[in-house]
């Protein structure tokens, strides 16, 4: 009767709850719109408050402008005018006038006014009124506190140097919300003003405790930073009387106006009546809850007892059994309940074993270790005699007939004095029951035992020689399949020899989901082993990226990634083999283990081969095509001409959207993988260099710069055949890839050092560079004691020409000169462009005599030469000689450069020799050489014509 009863009641209080709820959420629906209105109609009230006091300032403001500049006495008649507005408005509290930052006038709110200083403003008031006038950027500013008085701040320009400020008693802001709110008591009704700074500007209630006080921690503030307007229901800071806030911000000064009306006014006794009607609503189910509870109870006590002991058994205590005796259905439900709990424990054995290899597989990263630890566990948790855990082993090839599997990991029961398989592989054949385990991918079991003795029945090929072997003991045995993405990798084996035994479904299970963890164990190490290598070439690909950066000599380069190369392969020998002028590829550089011949200069072409791999069209007349150790030079062809025709032909017609198009060719999609070089038909043309260098197998990886081949890297192995793997062959072209980089990089700075050091118009060594020459191999000759001669040689006339013809026949005829200098002189020599029209020539270990003969020379080959527009050229040359004639480069620079121009004062096209005269040595002696060597020519001129004129 008591649950109809409350069966009844129940509902109507829910519906009474739901009535009252409706009506509460109007309640708060209207209380939102009220405080919302209020809010808004007090930001109303204060912007035009705030608008009426600016207008009256400004018009102050105006008034003063005018008295200032109209009357001499105007400080006096300004002191009045703002003597009458002060009592006009009562509010304001005191009116300053500053001009240029100082304070001319100061009117107290009532009083006359007066221009005295004394008894007013602080100098430290002042200063911060300064301050704060600086900072303020509207008409009225936030408030300001003044000689612990709070204000807010007023002011309007007078003029460009004058300003007029308004302190207005805060008070004016309350008074303008007295009726809004009605009583003050602090249960009522509040409306508080807050300014921009988060400081009370007013508050109905406890105005003189708040007004000028921080108020940033007022929910209302903190509702307030993020939106213009809203509402919200909450216990204020400043009393603890529960109210529903609307807040909004006064467009023109940011002032925030919060709006406070109790819940107590709204709401009524509706949210109580609410409380009551959900308190009772709770006691209600909850008083249902428990007599169905207790009635439940009575009539299960016996069931709950199974359940609990069930639960137990859930929990995993499977120590318990449920006991009941009866025969009835609880009896048949407690053994149901027990059988239950063996298979359980049975199953947790087998969830922890599979945990146990879970947990070394997640600890170790020794594959080894993980599959021992994982037959070890297996067996003893089966009960067997042996455990096999055999990884397929196919030879790197596609035969099946050479399979086999490898029995490295093996557990024996020693209770039943069970010994390790003697044969620890065994060839798994093609049509044995072996290979159609493997072929089926799912676990089995199988009967061994034939007979009597134990011994294999004949037909029973299990693999290939299973009868001479110590499997003839095993009489049951079970075989999973170890399979991951890749297929079939291996099998896990249990043998039991001491009995035939019938395996469980659970057994099987169990053996199933460890083949699972073993094949991701295997496939997590050939990661990690992946991992390893990957990291390993990482390395070895930044040590050779660091190598390059480091240095630019592409003879230190190269070793080091020769070196380092074939310590990361394990290889016998590394070569790095480049064209030589357009010539055959030969071994540069070479890197090889102790014991094996060095091969550095070897052609990797025959002698009667004439091919040049960077010709435009280099085709090898053999059987093998046009490769180089099975590189494909015509796709490197390809891509050049390609390259090419885009840069002759196509680049000109493209838009701008071709701008990132690119042309380059990467080592790695060009590399040679040879396991075999006796009987590879790649490398019959190279037989007599593979002979030489002794190479079983190679990975060969060419060099591209610019579409063109650079040179080849070449990976042999001597010892022995050896089968590449895939990340080896990309290892390889990776490091080609750096390669080419390296060499681009150090032809771009022979390139740019070239520059450095030479003139562009001759092709001569330029001033620098020759006077750095000089030095060294002064220093040089000093520590051989041999003689160094230099020879200054001048264009003659070079401006008269540059004048007559034009500059260009000028350039020619220094670049004629420049021409005769390379042609002639010795290849020790140093020939320079020193200036405009000037030029140096360094004769190292030749003798001041030496030197003169080769000026003489030089003088006459420049004078027989030619220059097209110009005709004959001349020039001066002088010389002189280190160390007899100077001590120093300067010196000798100097002396040779005064027998230059003691050669072009005594009429050009001559050499001159500085002879300086010991005995007195500030008169030196200028040889002329040319004269002095055609006397023997002339005399003998002159003697043949006497003889003539005789006979």
């Amino acid at each position: 009767m008591f649950l109809l009863c409350l069966g009844v009641a129940m509902p109507l209080l829910a519906i009474g709850s739901f009535s009252l709820f409706k009506e509460y959420r109007t309640l708060r629906l209207e209380a939102e719109r009220a405080t919302t209105l209020q809010a808004a109609t007090g930001v109303k009230t204060l912007s035009n408050w705030m608008l009426g006091q600016k207008s009256a300032l400004e018009s102050l403001a105006k008034l003063v402008a005018s008295q200032k500049a109209s009357s001499l006495d105007s400080l006096a008649e300004i002191n009045k005018t703002l003597a009458i507005a002060s009592a006009s408005q009562p509010h304001w509290s005191k009116l300053l006038l500053l001009e240029k930052g100082k304070l001319i006038c100061e009117v107290d709110g009532g009083q006359n006014a007066n221009t005295a200083l004394s008894g007013k403003l602080s100098q430290a008031d002042l200063a911060a009124l300064k301050n704060r006038l600086a900072e303020a950027g509207s008409k009225i500013s936030d408030t300001f506190t003044l000689g612990g008085k709070t204000y807010v701040l007023g002011q309007t320009p007078v003029s460009k140097d004058c300003t007029l400020l308004a302190l207005i008693e805060p008070s004016a802001v309350l008074g303008l919300f007295s009726g809004f709110t009605g009583s003050h008591d602090k249960s009522a009704a509040v409306i508080a003003v807050v300014d921009h700074s988060k400081k009370v500007v007013a508050r109905t209630i406890d105005n003189s405790d708040w007004v000028g006080k921080d108020f940033s921690q007022a929910r209302s503030v903190r509702a307030a930073e993020g939106k213009l307007r809203g509402t919200f229901e909450a216990v204020g800071i400043a009393d603890p009387t529960p109210r529903a806030y609307a807040f909004d911000h006064e467009p023109a000064s940011g002032w925030l106006v919060v709006v406070g009306l109790p819940t107590k006014l709204i709401y009524g006794t509706a949210h109580d009546w609410l409380i009551l009607m959900i308190c009772l609503a709770a006691c209600a189910v909850s008083i249902s809850i428990m007599l169905a509870y207790s009635s439940t109870s009575y009539f299960t006590r016996a069931i709950n007892s199974l359940v609990r002991e069930a639960l137990s058994l859930g929990r995993g205590d499977f120590s318990k059994r449920v006991e009941v005796k009866t025969s009835d259905e609880l009896g048949l439900l407690a053994r149901a309940f027990n059988e239950m709990a063996t298979m359980l424990e049975v199953d947790r054995d087998h969830k922890n074993m599979v945990q146990r290899i879970s947990e070394s597989i997640r600890q170790s990263l020794d594959l080894n270790e993980i599959l021992n630890t994982t037959v070890k566990e297996l067996g003893e948790n089966l009960q067997a005699s042996r455990c096999c855990l055999a990884l397929i082993d196919t030879h790197e090839t596609a035969d099946l007939d050479d399979d086999e599997l490898s029995f490295d990991y093996i557990w024996c029961n020693e209770k039943q004095n069970v010994s390790a398989l003697q044969k620890k592989k065994i060839l798994i054949g093609v049509d044995t029951a072996m290979r159609k385990i493997i072929n089926q991918d799912s676990i089995i079991w199988l009967d061994l035992l034939s007979g009597e003795g134990g011994s294999l029945d004949s037909s029973n090929n299990l693999f290939e020689g299973h009868e001479d072997s110590d499997w003839r003991s095993i009489k049951s045995m079970m075989a999973c399949p170890i399979t991951t993405g890749k297929g079939t990798i291996g099998l896990i084996l249990i043998h039991q020899c001491d009995r035939l035994r019938v395996w469980s479904q659970a057994e099987l299970e169990l053996v199933n989901a460890v083949a699972s963890q073993v094949a991701l164990a295997i496939e997590h190490g050939q990661l990690y082993n992946q991992a390893r290598t990957m990291a390993e070439q990482e390395q070895l690909i930044n040590k050779i990226v660091k190598s390059v950066r480091s240095s630019l000599e592409l003879d230190t380069i190269l070793d080091t990634v020769t070196r380092e190369l074939m310590l990361a392969m394990g290889a016998d020998r590394v070569q790095i083999a480049q064209p030589r002028a357009e010539g055959p590829l030969v071994v540069t550089h070479e890197y090889h283990l102790d014991g094996l011949q060095s091969t550095k200069g070897l052609c990797l072409y025959g002698s009667s081969i004439d091919f040049h791999p960077n010709a435009r069209s280099p085709q090898l007349q053999t059987d093998t095509g046009n490769f180089v150790l099975g590189i494909d030079l015509s796709i490197i062809r390809k891509n050049r001409s390609r390259e090419e025709s885009l840069t002759g032909e196509l680049l000109p017609q493209l838009d701008d959207s071709a701008s990132d198009f690119s042309v380059n060719l990467s080592c790695t999609s060009l590399v040679s993988v040879v396991s075999q070089t006796e009987t590879d038909e790649r490398c019959l043309v190279f037989r007599e260099y593979i002979e030489q260098v002794g190479g079983k197998s190679l990975i060969a990886a060419p060099l591209i710069e610019g579409a063109q081949l650079s040179g080849v890297l070449i990976v042999h192995q001597c010892s022995e055949a050896r089968l590449w793997r895939e990340n080896e062959a990309r290892l390889v072209g990776a490091v080609a890839d750096q390669l080419s980089v390296a060499l681009a990089h150090a032809q771009l700075f022979a390139q740019v050092r070239h520059q450095a050091i030479t003139d562009g118009l001759t092709g001569l060594y330029n001033h620098v560079y020759f006077k750095n020459r000089l030095s060294e191999e002064l220093r040089l000759a000093e520590r051989k004691g041999t003689p160094v001669s230099l020879i200054m040689i001048d264009l003659d006339k070079l401006k008269v020409i540059n004048d007559t013809y034009g500059h260009p026949v000028g350039d020619a005829a220094i670049r004629q000169i420049a021409a005769i200098l390379k042609t002639l002189l010795r290849s020790g020599d140093t020939a320079a462009r020193y200036g405009g029209e000037e030029f140096g020539i360094i004769l190292p270990e030749t003798s001041l005599l030496e030197a003169a003969l080769i000026a003489d020379r030089l003088c006459s080959q420049i004078r027989a030469s030619h220059v097209p527009v110009l005709g004959k050229i001349t020039a001066s040359l002088g010389t002189a000689s280190y160390p007899k004639q100077a001590r120093s480069a300067s010196e000798l620079i100097e002396r040779a450069d005064k027998a230059l121009y003691v050669a072009k004062n005594s009429g050009r096209d001559q050499v001159r020799v500085y002879e300086e005269d010991m005995s007195a040595p500030s008169k030196p002696i200028f040889t002329n050489v040319t004269r002095e060597l055609e006397k023997p020519r002339l005399q003998g001129q002159q003697g043949q014509q006497g003889q003539q004129g005789g006979e």
